[in-house]
């Protein structure tokens, strides 16, 4: 009888041990040197400007990733929060990238590409034209 009991709590601690192994671990956040980071799918790039501000793009947190909006907000200081203003709009995809083709001390454009869902991978700009703290679509 003392070996039952004994064989029954080995058994039950090793399959105990054996569920816990098998667990998936969940993902770290991805992120690279270019700010550009990953997060649950979604995009989020924060881009420094000559100007000292800094750029930050990215897509709807809680929309589908094959169609929302693009928000790109502006800081004149980042870390502290400051807040200079924004501009939103729609988007048919995800975002491929966003990078500056302009970027002077008094002017900076800011190119958006987006790609489309499904089997077309149709691409599109948005260009963002940056003049001081306004930050409207070219």
């Amino acid at each position: 009888m003392k070996r039952l009991l004994v064989a029954l709590c080995i058994a039950s601690t090793l399959t105990a041990c054996s569920v816990n192994i098998n667990k998936s671990k969940p993902q770290p956040q991805q992120s690279t040197s270019s700010g550009q980071q990953q997060t649950s799918g979604s995009f989020l790039k924060s881009i420094n400007l000559a100007s000292g501000a800094t750029v930050v793009v990215e897509e709807g947190r809680l929309e589908p990733r094959s169609i929302g909006s693009v928000t790109v907000k502006l800081y004149r200081d980042l870390n502290v929060g400051d807040f200079a203003g924004g501009v939103s709009f729609t988007r048919d995809g995800t975002i491929l990238k966003a990078v500056l083709i302009e970027n002077g001390s008094d002017k900076q454009k800011l190119s958006i590409t987006t790609v489309t869902a499904g089997s077309g991978n149709y691409q599109a700009s948005q260009l963002i034209c940056i003049k001081g703290d306004s930050i409207p679509l070219c």
